[in-house]
């Protein structure tokens, strides 16, 4: 019997490999229609959020956005918690697992060198302004990147 052609590790096309998918995306923003090293954005290693003032991502990528919505059920404005409790006496590291500090705070080499520390805490909840402002500014980095070409056309936008 004839031999089986592999299929894509990205689709599961058999009439193409990785390196020609026409669903490429790349690792660094996330998007399809270009690889890393075609990328417009800033390697995520040299990225800084001034949300969280932690590295690896930018503001309209903090984890932050999402986790603000823990208390917020219903539709409407987004319901914030209260003061963060006292900090516990025993607190335990988990990148360096010594005591007195959390990971994202370990100032020791990361386990795992790729990723970054984010922080367990929201610091800023969004307000109605923020959003819309959000919104506009994905708006416009899809504008450049398919003006760019590293974006394929779409006919509708998924927001």
């Amino acid at each position: 019997s004839p031999q089986k052609v592999p299929p894509c590790c990205l689709c599961a096309g058999r009439d193409h490999l990785q390196h020609s998918c026409p669903a490429r995306f790349c690792l660094n923003c996330c998007l399809p229609g270009h690889y890393f090293r075609e990328c417009l954005e800033r390697a995520y290693w040299n990225k800084h959020c001034n949300r969280c003032d932690m590295k690896g991502h930018y503001a309209d990528a903090c984890p932050e956005i999402w986790r603000q919505y823990h208390l917020t059920t219903k539709p409407g404005p987004i319901k914030t918690a209260s003061a963060h409790s006292e900090r516990s006496m025993s607190v335990y590291c988990y990148n360096c697992s010594r005591e007195g500090h959390f990971g994202y705070e370990c100032a020791e080499k990361r386990m795992q060198g790729s990723m970054f520390p984010t922080s367990p805490f929201i610091y800023y909840y969004d307000d109605e302004c923020d959003i819309k402002r959000r919104a506009n500014r994905l708006k416009r980095k899809v504008a450049d990147l398919q003006e760019a070409g590293l974006l394929p056309e779409q006919s509708e936008t998924p927001w």
